[in-house]
C-alpha cells in the first residue's frame, strides 16, 4: 500500500532540492569554488562532488515518481527514501565532525522532510 500524495511530495521536494542545488547553490558555491588557487585535485574532485549530489537527488524524485506510476516498484520508494536519509545522516556526520552550525548545512532539513515524506508514503 502506498499513499500517492506523499511520495509526490516527496518526488517534488527531491527535483525542487536539485533544482535550488543547480541555479541557486551553483553561483553561489561552484563558481567560488573554482575561482580559488588550491590543489586542483581538491578543486575538482570538489566539484565532482557537487555534481554527483546533483544527479543523486534527481535520481532520489525518480525513485519515488516510479513507486506512483509502478505501484509493484515500491523498492525504488524504499531505497529513494533510505538514499535521502543517508545525506542527512553523513550531513550530521560533517556538523559534528566540522563543528559547523547545522543552519549552514541545507541538507539535513531538505532531505529530512524528503525522508519523513518518503517514509510516510511508503508506509501509509
Amino acid at each position: 500500500m502506498i499513499n500517492t500524495i506523499f511520495l509526490s511530495a516527496a518526488a517534488l521536494l527531491a527535483a525542487l532540492t536539485a533544482a535550488i542545488h543547480v541555479f541557486a547553490g551553483g553561483p553561489r558555491v561552484v563558481r567560488p569554488l573554482l575561482a580559488i588557487d588550491t590543489d586542483p585535485q581538491i578543486k575538482w574532485l570538489s566539484y565532482l562532488m557537487w555534481h554527483l549530489g546533483t544527479v543523486t537527488t534527481l535520481f532520489i524524485a525518480a525513485g519515488f515518481a516510479t513507486a506512483i506510476i509502478l505501484p509493484a516498484r515500491l523498492d525504488y520508494a524504499w531505497i529513494a527514501m533510505l538514499g535521502a536519509a543517508s545525506f542527512v545522516a553523513v550531513a550530521v556526520f560533517v556538523v559534528i565532525k566540522s563543528g559547523l552550525s547545522v543552519r549552514r548545512i541545507p541538507v539535513i532539513p531538505m532531505f529530512s522532510l524528503v525522508t519523513l515524506l518518503g517514509a510516510l508514503g511508503i508506509l501509509l
